[in-house]
């Protein structure tokens, strides 16, 4: 452990002292040049820059890699589907002597591609809100690990107080979620 007690600083204190945002006219990433950062697409606005220590990366809390308005692009697509598909069968039931077969399968041929886009990401959306939720539990117990960690500057190691073993701070990750997961 660390032996000089003002070397020692609580974890999300040592990330968000190596996190900085920079607001303005900037440019973003357009690829993922550190693994822990987003990248513009995943942030959503032009404007905003993150970036980051080696040391922050490391000690930081694993932040999931989607954006909340992905979860709902597939009722995105089942909408504008229903929407093309509406319009042209009302074109087509406007024309001369159409038959309700024709009026209903063939605005499939425009809109199919829509339809089972939007269908193959609900049923993925659908599978991925059921593995979050069981996964929230051992989410929430890893935050309050996390939450409870220290970092020494002196010794480049973290740990736990009470607990008596100290990691570097790449292993964070493995601690949280694995070492200390069956509290």
């Amino acid at each position: 452990m660390c032996s000089e007690t003002d070397q020692v600083s609580a974890v999300p204190g040592a990330v968000a002292s190596g996190t900085t945002y920079k607001i303005g006219r900037v440019r973003l990433p357009g690829v993922r040049e550190v693994a822990d950062l987003p990248t513009a697409a995943a942030l959503g606005a032009s404007k905003h820059v993150m970036s980051r220590t080696q040391l922050a990366v490391w000690l930081s809390f694993p932040s999931r890699h989607y954006t909340p308005w992905a979860r709902n692009q597939g009722y995105l697509l089942l909408l504008v589907a229903a929407l093309v598909h509406l319009v042209v069968s009302l074109v087509i039931a406007m024309g001369q002597d159409p038959k309700w077969g024709e009026v209903l399968l063939a605005p499939f041929c425009l809109t199919g591609l829509f339809w089972g886009l939007g269908l193959l990401n609900v049923l993925g959306s659908y599978g991925a809100r059921k593995r979050d939720n069981i996964e929230a539990p051992a989410r929430e117990k890893a935050l309050a690990v996390w939450e409870s960690l220290y970092y020494c500057a002196r010794d480049n190691v973290a740990f736990e107080p009470g607990v008596g073993v100290s990691f570097h701070p790449s292993e964070t990750r493995e601690y949280i979620f694995g070492f200390r997961n069956g509290r």
